[in-house]
């Protein structure tokens, strides 16, 4: 059996093979199941359980949110663990840090969809929320995506500043609303209950990746988008449904043009020109699949 730090992980796993992984992941779900998470609700956060099977691998992922006193940053330390087994043989194969592995899978979902869903000449991305996960977010859109121009966007102006030192023609918008209205590519990572992004801000055929909203009460944007944007896809309906942006859509009087990322990348379905020309969202919540597949994966890499 073995074990995996942070660090470790880090050295054997890119964000583009990441991508190849996920995205061969979503061509073949009927080789896997996927139970609801179980969430444990504590006074500064909660705690999750989300098992998983991919072909022959189980796992689970065993992972805890905190957050201050203040309800506005995550406290520092560990809090997410993959174990993986094998199926023919019960063996337990590997237990993982699980932070970099979520960080680098959520991007990696992120490019997967911005490579089937965004316009192919999208020249300008926008990163709102530029906590951890952002670096591997803006690695998946210009991985899939020839970007000449990154603006980015967070309450903590510093931090965001520090992370445009990192990647060229990276920019700190002074305010938020330029930021939006500038972008091709909208990338959303942070932890709000307050809808921040509203449709009349948005160009035309603009693409939007909205990954914060992952448990119930949260979300990144407000009921206009979905009340008007043409395609909505989203990772998981029954995630979605109770804890990502499609658990507001009672608030619509719309009924939106609604797609699995399977179906997407799959090529399974037809859509209407004109309601891609509406703009495109894919609502994120994080499975435990692509945990799992991306844990095997790195496993079979060592040995």
């Amino acid at each position: 059996m073995r074990t995996l730090s942070n660090h470790e992980v880090q050295d054997l796993l890119t964000v583009s093979e990441c991508i190849s992984i996920v995205e061969n992941l979503f061509k073949n779900l009927h080789s896997s199941q996927m139970p609801p998470k179980i969430y444990l609700d504590i006074p500064n956060g909660d705690f999750r359980a989300m098992p998983a099977l991919v072909g022959n691998t189980a796992g689970i992922k065993w992972c805890g949110v905190h957050v201050d006193h203040t309800g506005t940053k995550r406290k520092s330390g560990s809090f997410s663990k993959i174990l993986i087994n094998d199926v023919e043989s019960g063996e337990l194969l590997a237990i993982m840090d699980g932070e970099v592995i979520t960080a680098i899978r959520t991007a990696a979902v992120t490019g997967v969809a911005t490579k089937y869903l965004s316009c192919l000449d999208s020249k300008v991305a926008a990163f709102v929320g530029c906590g951890r996960q952002t670096r591997h977010q803006i690695e998946a859109v210009l991985a899939v995506r020839d970007i000449e121009t990154i603006l980015l966007y967070d309450l903590d102006v510093d931090r965001a500043m520090q992370l445009a030192t990192e990647f060229p023609n990276a920019y700190v918008s002074p305010d938020l609303e330029s930021c939006i209205r500038k972008a091709d590519i909208i990338t959303t990572l942070t932890h709000s209950r307050t809808g921040f992004i509203f449709y009349d801000w948005l160009k035309k055929t603009a693409h939007i990746n909205a990954v914060g909203a992952d448990a119930k009460g949260k979300r990144e944007l407000d009921i206009s988008v979905l009340q008007h944007m043409g395609i909505i896809v989203y990772d998981e309906w029954e995630q979605c449904s109770h804890s990502g942006e499609m658990q507001y859509l009672s608030e619509s009087n719309r009924k939106p043009v609604l797609f699995s990322l399977e179906q997407i990348v799959g090529q399974s379905l037809s859509y209407n020109n004109d309601d891609r020309q509406m703009g495109t969202l894919f609502d994120a919540t994080g499975l435990a699949i692509e945990d799992i597949v991306t844990a095997r994966y790195i496993y079979e890499k060592i040995r």
